[in-house]
């Protein structure tokens, strides 16, 4: 009798043990759109999400308190939901993370992630990669985004910015004039002295 209290006991304890934050394990992509607004995390989910919808983004999850939120994969043109594969530019997902940024502050980190290839041999979620600039929904990300970094400033900050999808600083993909990938220049004829 005594032997089944113990593994009676370590179920219940499992059972009832809470994960502690809905969040994914993973963080947004890093060229995900951003903005910072004067707003305390539940309160600047709840409005992301709401924001969202009405620009016909469709968030289909939605945590508050832990300041994440979610589109199934849809179809970026229509705004349905995708039942096929989801491959292409065309069929995308957006998460949004809305985190802490100083005393009653939010920061969101907004990506529109999109699935350019399959691979079977890797998890999903690296196979994610940010939309384009030009894809319908990234635009619509980075418009929510702008408008609610001006409805909700940070006072005394300077005016709202919002970092473009694609667009991060420092971004690693382009040669940059001094880097060593960039075309070096053509020697030009040797001169004798």
């Amino acid at each position: 009798m005594r032997l089944l209290r113990r593994p009676a006991l370590l179920l219940l304890a499992l059972l009832a043990c809470q994960p502690y934050t809905k969040r994914p394990s993973f963080g947004p992509l890093p060229t995900a759109a951003e903005a910072v607004v004067d707003l305390e995390i539940p309160k600047a989910t709840a409005l992301l999400a709401e924001a969202l919808r009405t620009d016909s983004i469709p968030v289909s999850r939605v945590e508050t308190r832990d300041g994440y939120l979610e589109t199934e994969w849809f179809d970026a043109r229509t705004g349905a939901v995708s039942t096929g594969r989801v491959l292409g530019d065309s069929i995308v997902r957006v998460r949004g993370w809305v985190n802490a940024y100083g005393h009653a502050r939010a920061s969101f980190r907004v990506e529109t992630a999109i699935r350019p290839l399959a691979n079977p041999s890797l998890p999903p979620r690296e196979l994610d990669r940010q939309a384009p600039p030009d894809n319908v929904a990234a635009q619509r990300v980075a418009k929510v985004l702008t408008d609610m970094a001006r409805r909700y400033p940070v006072p005394g900050a300077e005016p709202p910015t919002v970092i473009p999808p694609g667009a991060a600083p420092g971004d690693s993909t382009r040669a940059a004039p001094a880097d060593s990938t960039a075309t070096p220049p053509k020697p030009g004829p040797a001169t004798a002295n």
